[in-house]
């Protein structure tokens, strides 16, 4: 049963109130990962922590959360992100090839690995984030969209997230995008003007929303600067999975929607993926990487802090007796301006006073506290808690033993495992996309040219070629027909001089084998050297192919006219005219003795009977 207006009220309402909380620790963690906490710790800091001038800030940060993200996204997401496409019958095998080429090409075409890299950093940042699928007009094709999870409420009472029963997007909107959905009069023919005219009257503009601004950042920069430029207006889009599913856009504080119709794709129920690392144990919302090493950060930075105001205030500060001189003024310039080698300060001191007693300079600490023990405890529990041995950073001289290295090279794969899987069934759930929204909008004679990864053959895909479900079939969504697997990765294995160094190997192998294509195998060597400009293209090789095989069947046409049948020729094995070798005479007859009167015998040693037939 479908959301009335009540519950749909209801639930923006209560997600809206718990958002505040949310937005507060996610602006937090956010910051810490950019490097821009500022004075984060409220009042627990030193004394005299405020007085410090702003200008003279002297907070210092460990950027433990970048350090470990760009680490987890440069090991767990492929670079050219590429599907297989497997049918589970015989006769759609070939329809399952044009799928793949479609899925790849349009992969390749909205630079997926982009979204993959930023939806990857933001489920570790923050708890969760989303991506959104989208038909593009424009392009006419599907695009994807990587969403603040901020801006996204779904229902967090179930156990998975196929189960949901709604989710609701927050969209900000300029004036000028909010009128131009606006219907003009009833019969309105423009199909992108959907909003009901009455409520849309209703809606009140003004600044950016408050509670959706980042109170984090600083309000100096272009972004947040611009928001107050435009007059704004929050719309919800509520997607209702509950029955047949419905889709609706609300206004803020009413109760009657702009739009209600059906969900927007057809055979994409639901247009969004959350991706998750971490479990929270309580419901489907994910936990936050840097949330874990949160209260150990903390004291980290506020260490590495308190370490470099000791430093600054254990300098020595010059002190001045201004009564046992004459000019203390001058002196006081001359001090604050000698600071190269060899400058001169001019001291008029007066009778009797000693230059100890004139200048002097404050005592320095005697006990210096430890700080090194305290660091290292707190750098020790971030690294266990992320998993992020030194050296995958790129530093060097911290293991004496190669061994160690590859355990700890071993483990952390291990460990990035399950989260290579995340981002594999999020590939796997976009190529699921790209098919339903092209069966769903490709016309009935629009022909798409898609090329072949990795190499530059064309070919042409059409409803037709992909099999494509018919709009008012009634199959559900992802019939098992089909299996779409994401091609694994691995930033160590797939690296070009690695496969070259493994395929110098094996390639005097390769090359003997029957089971190889060797075509195929010259051109994969051709592309890890780099060297693809070389190979001849498809179209040249069947040319070629094609005009021996008819200079073979003219060759033989002709051998046939000039020997003629049943005549001996050089082309059929004969020796040329006058060359024959002379037999030599076999003794007491026989060949080269006078001719046999029976074929085959070769002479007697006695006389014949002259009366027997010398054809017998």
């Amino acid at each position: 049963m479908s959301l009335n207006k009540k519950q749909i009220r209801g639930l923006i309402d209560t997600h809206k109130a718990k958002s505040h909380i949310d937005q507060r620790s996610w602006d937090q963690v956010r910051s810490w990962y950019t490097s821009n906490a500022g004075n984060q710790y409220g009042t627990d800091v030193p004394q005299g922590a405020e007085a410090v001038d702003e200008m003279q800030d002297l907070s210092f940060q460990t950027n433990y959360p970048y350090a470990f993200v760009d680490t987890m996204v440069a090991n767990i997401c492929p670079n050219n992100p590429e599907v297989t496409v497997n049918a589970r019958r015989k006769h759609l095998h070939e329809p399952a090839r044009y799928r793949e080429a479609l899925i790849n090409d349009t992969l390749n075409r909205v630079r997926s690995h982009r979204i993959l890299w930023r939806a990857a950093t933001m489920a570790s940042v923050y708890p969760r984030s989303f991506v959104k699928t989208v038909w593009n007009f424009k392009r006419r094709s599907p695009d994807f969209l990587v969403i603040d999870p901020r801006y996204v409420w779904y229902d967090m009472s179930v156990d998975r997230w196929e189960d949901i029963r709604y989710l609701i997007e927050v969209t900000v909107l300029t004036r000028q995008d909010f009128e131009s959905r606006v219907k003009r009069s009833e019969n309105d023919p423009n199909e992108d003007r959907v909003y009901n005219t009455k409520v849309a009257e209703k809606a009140q503009f003004g600044a950016y929303p408050e509670w959706l601004r980042d109170r984090q950042r600083d309000q100096t920069l272009m972004n947040e600067s611009s928001k107050e430029v435009f007059e704004w207006v929050t719309v919800y889009e509520v997607y209702d999975f509950s029955g047949e599913g419905r889709y609706h856009h609300y206004l803020e504080d009413e109760d009657e929607a702009l739009f209600s119709g059906d969900l927007p794709y057809r055979f994409v129920r639901n247009p969004f993926y959350r991706l998750i690392f971490n479990d929270n144990l309580e419901n489907i919302g994910g936990l936050s990487d840097v949330t874990l090493i949160a209260p150990v950060l903390e004291r980290l930075n506020e260490l590495d802090t308190l370490m470099l105001w000791f430093a600054q205030t254990a300098i020595p500060i010059t002190m001045l007796n201004t009564g046992l001189v004459d000019n203390p003024e001058r002196i006081r310039t001359q001090l604050r301006e000698a600071t190269s080698p060899g400058s001169i300060v001019e001291v008029a001191g007066k009778s009797g006073a000693s230059m100890a007693d004139i200048i002097g300079h404050t005592m320095t600490p005697s006990l210096s506290p430890e700080f090194m023990a305290s660091r290292d405890r707190c750098m020790q529990v971030i690294e266990f808690i992320l998993g992020i041995p030194q050296y995958s950073r790129g530093v060097v001289g911290v293991s004496d033993v190669a061994t160690e290295v590859a355990l700890a090279d071993t483990a952390t794969r291990t460990r990035n495992g399950r989260r290579q899987q995340q981002i594999y069934d999020l590939l796997s759930w976009q190529a699921q996309g790209i098919v339903g929204l092209y069966e769903e909008f490709l016309a009935e004679d629009e022909i798409l040219p898609v090329r072949l990864l990795p190499n530059s053959e064309m070919i042409e895909i059409t409803r037709a070629s992909m099999l494509a479900r018919e709009i008012l079939a009634g199959r559900g969504e992802e019939p098992l027909e089909y299996d779409y697997l994401a091609v694994p990765y691995s930033p160590t294995e797939n690296n070009r001089l690695v496969q070259l160094r493994n395929l110098s190997q094996y390639f005097e192998l390769l090359m003997q084998n029957p089971q190889v294509d060797q075509s195929r195998l010259i051109q994969k060597l051709c592309e890890l050297l780099q060297m693809e400009d070389v190979l001849k293209d498809t179209a040249q090789l069947e040319a070629e192919a094609k005009s021996a095989e008819q200079q073979a069947q003219q060759a033989q046409a002709q051998a046939g006219m000039v020997g003629g049948p049943g005549n001996d020729t050089i082309a059929s094995g004969s020796l040329p005219p006058g060359t024959e070798p002379v037999m030599p005479p076999l003794p007491m007859g026989g060949a080269g003795n006078g001719q046999s009167p029976l074929t085959g015998f070769g002479g007697a040693p006695f006389d014949l009977n002259p009366n027997i037939p010398k054809d017998q």
